[in-house]
């Protein structure tokens, strides 16, 4: 039975542990946990976040049946190493439920081909303590009814940014609504829940922050759209700076990682942002990140000296292809013609620049793919490749061409799985053009600081 009633009711937050051939450890700070963390204790809930993936670690497991096809390239020295469980053990984190002893468990469920992990231990805590359980985030968003359906103990699933699934939330947890918070861009992520030290670049801490959300490009193969629309919303530039600052002073944060779908596509808006960062006097001696990926239709080279100034130190790009044939065909913006200038431009004035290139989505063809990644190779750039997987949410998903044991199987959808077979592109050719990809990469990089 739902508690109800209780204005200080004791909540537990968790980012799960995951399985898979490799983690990104930058990548996994639980920013979304922490939004829903700060709306709830808005509401006059006391709110703990259990963060199972820091510090990252993790144990050998076999590769999974579906995925029995990888085995043979682990011997590769360039593939991946093994698979393997990333996170606390189930027995930890029951002692940690049991320890705080919460009265509703919220479970972030942000990766389809993660699900797994979030389902085997909401079937636990069900199992040992009986409590409400409750999903939210990307994969939660995309498949409501089906993780509904799938598993029955998780008595919730919200849909949507945490600000507005927190009514519902709170109608089903019965704690009576206050009508304090509510626009996401005045709130702060409650850093605070998480230790500062357990998150770090080298040997600096690091923290994850936006200043919107949401994507007005309509690239097919993106699901983006499904959780945070259409329109970019951003945050007002003093309130990212207020984040900052307290970052900074009280977490000694001194990278700053921006998780934005399109960080620089408000050129007024970011302007603003990197000239307040670059002047405020608190923060010296600062470094700043875009890891999800900047477009590169929305910069020029007039804009680099300003972000330099702010801190920026290296340039994540989303390419996809050069292929003009293959963007129109996926609504994907081509680049300006100015591309090259922009490369060359970042290269002189000092910035360390890599390129993301899609490999693997129908209709592209190895050769199409290796002469992209040569010519980015000869600007002088690290070529980041992407292999295609199945993109829940997104405008291309009900238009694959799947079997349904891979359709079906929601631990397929990874880049990891190689699980998309083309007509022009089979699983091996396309391990083939990772291989290669990582090979030159290594070759290049001295070349390339």
């Amino acid at each position: 039975m739902i508690p109800s009633g209780a204005s200080r009711m004791k909540i537990l937050l968790i980012q799960p542990p995951f399985e898979d051939f490799y983690a990104t450890p930058i990548r996994l700070y639980p920013l979304g946990l922490l939004y829903t963390a700060s709306a709830l204790r808005d509401a006059g809930c006391e709110v703990r976040v259990l963060d199972c993936l820091s510090p990252l670690r993790k144990r050998p497991k076999p590769v999974p049946r579906e995925m029995a096809y990888l085995e043979p390239y682990l011997r590769e020295p360039l593939f991946f190493k093994g698979y393997h469980r990333f996170g606390l053990s189930e027995e930890e984190i029951i002692r940690r439920i049991r320890e705080f002893g919460p009265e509703a468990i919220g479970i972030s469920s942000q990766f389809t081909a993660y699900y797994q992990s979030v389902e085997e231990l909401a079937r636990r805590i069900k199992r040992e303590f009986g409590l409400p359980i409750f999903v939210g985030g990307h994969h939660a968003t995309a498949f409501p009814e089906e993780i509904k359906r799938r598993t029955p103990e998780i008595d919730h699933v919200f849909a949507g940014p945490a600000e507005e699934c927190l009514p519902d939330v709170l109608k089903a947890l019965g704690i009576p609504r206050n009508e304090s918070g509510g626009d996401w861009t005045l709130t702060r992520p409650a850093h605070d829940l998480v230790p500062a030290e357990l998150y770090k670049i080298g040997q600096r801490n690091y923290l994850s922050l936006i200043g919107g959300r949401g994507c007005p490009l309509r690239c097919d193969f993106c699901g983006v759209h499904s959780m945070f629309g259409r329109t970019i919303r951003y945050r007002p530039v003093e309130g990212v700076l207020d984040e900052m600052r307290a970052a900074y002073l009280h977490r000694r944060v001194r990278v700053f990682n921006f998780e934005d779908d399109n960080l620089s596509f408000d050129r007024p808006w970011f302007l603003e942002l990197l000239k307040a960062i670059k002047e405020d006097k608190t923060l010296e001696n600062i470094e700043l990140t875009a890891m999800n990926g900047l477009c590169s239709m929305t910069l020029d080279e007039n804009l680099l000296p300003d972000m330099a100034a702010a801190g920026f130190r290296e340039l994540n790009l989303s390419y996809v292809t050069r292929s003009g044939e293959i963007k129109e065909r996926y609504h994907r913006p081509v680049e300006k013609e100015d591309f090259e200038r922009l490369i060359r431009a970042a290269r002189r004035q000092g910035f360390f620049v890599t390129v993301y290139v899609i490999m693997g989505l129908p209709g592209q063809s190895v050769e199409e793919i290796r002469a992209g990644m040569e010519y980015l190779w000869s600007l002088g750039v690290l070529v980041g490749p992407s292999v295609f997987y199945i993109p829940p949410g997104s405008p291309l998903y009900d238009r694959l061409h799947l079997p349904a044991d891979i359709r079906n199987n929601w631990n397929l959808y990874r880049s990891s799985a190689f699980a998309v077979e083309t007509e022009t592109l089979d699983r091996a050719r396309l391990i083939d053009l990772f291989l290669y990809a990582r090979r030159k990469n290594l070759e290049n990089r001295n070349e390339m600081r």
